[in-house]
């Protein structure tokens, strides 16, 4: 009975990290290999999540040193089977690097970085498409504003988290 009381409350308490951050990505590693999970920043693999068609969103729950706790139900998209995958291995949560994150910019894509995370915040001078062709990496969240570098690494600045596009098949409504 106390481990199922301890289950809900782990799942109480996740859902409702997620829902103080709001924000997703997709799993984009360009190593080419198979993406590792961890049990804690830097910690032990507990799993890989193979290259497949399509690929996996995950719901970002906190960050520690550039690394993301992950929500342990993955998402695949696309390819020939949506579904999803149950992370398993780990008693302390799931961990992967902000290096195998990312997501484009939901809608219109005019500029929306900025310099510190507040809609007053100067905006960074960046062309409407660029953001979206070369993507972006989270890596903290302050409120409703997320801190990104770009994938290239050329640009870091802050964007409202209603704006993550978690698609990178499309550019999300």
């Amino acid at each position: 009975m106390k481990k199922f009381f301890l289950t809900i409350l782990t799942m109480i308490i996740t859902m409702s990290v997620y829902a103080q951050t709001g924000a997703s990505a997709y799993i984009f590693d360009e190593t080419g290999t198979p993406t590792n999970v961890r049990n804690a920043p830097n910690g032990k693999l507990v799993q890989k999540l193979p290259n497949i068609d399509g690929g996996y969103v995950v719901s970002l729950l906190e960050v520690k040193n550039n690394w993301w706790r992950i929500d342990p139900v993955v998402e695949i998209y696309g390819g020939e089977n949506e579904d999803h995958v149950n992370l398993k291995g780990s008693t302390t949560g799931y961990w992967v690097h902000y290096s195998v994150l990312a997501f484009t910019i939901a809608g219109e894509q005019e500029n929306v970085l900025r310099k510190t995370p507040s809609p007053r915040g100067k905006l960074l001078k960046l062309t409407p498409s660029y953001l979206f062709e070369v993507g972006l990496r989270p890596l903290e969240i302050q409120g409703e504003w997320i801190k990104v570098i770009t994938t290239d690494k050329r640009y870091t600045g802050w964007m409202p988290i209603d704006r993550i596009c978690d698609n990178p098949l499309t550019t999300c409504p």
